[in-house]
């Protein structure tokens, strides 16, 4: 009798450390295959000592989720954890073998869509084979872009479980969302943050707040604020490489959007920056979506539309990073 549990219990031993490897090798150590939902399109490893006609067998998971085994015939798996597909495959087993011992890994994972957009490579929705990281979800999609926000931003479904994170908030009908800081999540501050995606995840990197630098400086463009609130005009002129020649930095000025409406038109704000630049001023900020407009000496002067022209096409061709 003794000697039929320690049977046992050793072949339960090797099955675990024998799918454990698996696990491992195929799909990296730190992958939670234990809380995977199978579906169709799943490829399973079945290990088991008694049942030769299903030892080291792989069985694939048909459109209906079902699989097919020998002796016992169609199984369905669809939507089971690999802890409940081992129950149900050691349930139809029994009919034929006393307490069979099965083990199941997932060798191939099926394709699931997880969209990603906003300030990324190539926004849209990607095929994620298997599990796969915030991190990489964010590579695939082509990287991160330069006028990228502080911040990434996860939609998820409630039928694919909570999302691990602590600032996870319900977002309305069925779906949650959290954020997880950028910065913080690519110099991994915090492994936990880089979590595995689900299927039909939204990851979203909203674009940062900016302002522009237009007119006679260097280098014309937008400068992505990169999570700050403001901006001074000298980083910001120096971000543009400084003034052109035939600038009039004592005349410069900042646009800056009504307050009252988006529709309201800007107002103006006189910035004498060469007073700044001589240390004969403060230095003033810009907030977002402000332009900082510096004219050319020649002009006597210059309407708010040819400034706006000027914006469109600086904001089109150049991206000026802190």
């Amino acid at each position: 009798m003794q000697n039929d549990q320690f049977r046992k219990i050793h072949a339960r031993f090797v099955l675990a450390g024998g799918a454990f490897l698996l696990a491992a090798s195929s799909f990296g150590a730190t992958a939670p295959q234990a809380d995977y939902v199978l579906g169709p399109g799943d490829q399973i490893l079945i290990r088991t000592i008694q049942v030769k006609e299903l030892a080291d067998k792989q069985f694939y998971l048909e459109a209906s989720g079902a699989i097919n085994l020998p002796l016992v015939g169609r199984v369905i798996l669809k939507d089971l954890s690999l802890v409940q597909a081992e129950s149900a495959i050691t349930k139809a087993v029994e009919k034929y073998y006393v307490d069979p011992d099965i083990a199941v890994t997932v060798v191939e994972f099926r394709a699931q869509p997880v969209s990603v957009i906003g300030a990324v490579g190539n926004p849209g929705v990607h095929e994620a084979r298997g599990r796969k990281t915030l991190l990489e979800m964010l590579s695939s999609a082509g990287g991160i872009r330069g006028d990228a926000g502080p911040v990434v931003k996860i939609t998820r479904q409630r039928r694919y479980g909570p999302i691990p994170l602590a600032n996870a908030r319900d977002a309305g009908g069925d779906t949650m969302v959290a954020e997880v800081d950028l910065k913080g999540l690519i110099d991994a501050r915090d492994p936990s943050d880089n979590i595995f995606v689900e299927p039909y995840d939204v990851i979203a990197v909203p674009g940062a707040e900016v302002v522009y630098v237009v007119g006679n400086v260097k280098k014309s463009g937008r400068i992505p604020l990169g999570g700050r609130s403001s901006i001074s005009a000298l980083e910001t002129l120096s971000l543009a490489e400084g003034l052109d020649p035939k600038a009039a930095p004592s005349r410069a000025r900042i646009m800056r959007p009504s307050d009252t409406s988006p529709t309201a038109g800007r107002k103006e704000i006189p910035v004498n920056l060469a007073k700044i630049l001589s240390g004969k001023s403060s230095d003033v900020y810009l907030q977002p979506n402000d332009i900082l407009f510096v004219p050319n000496s020649t002009a006597k002067g210059v309407t708010a539309r040819a400034v706006e022209v000027a914006l469109q096409i600086a904001a089109g061709v150049l991206i000026l990073h802190p």
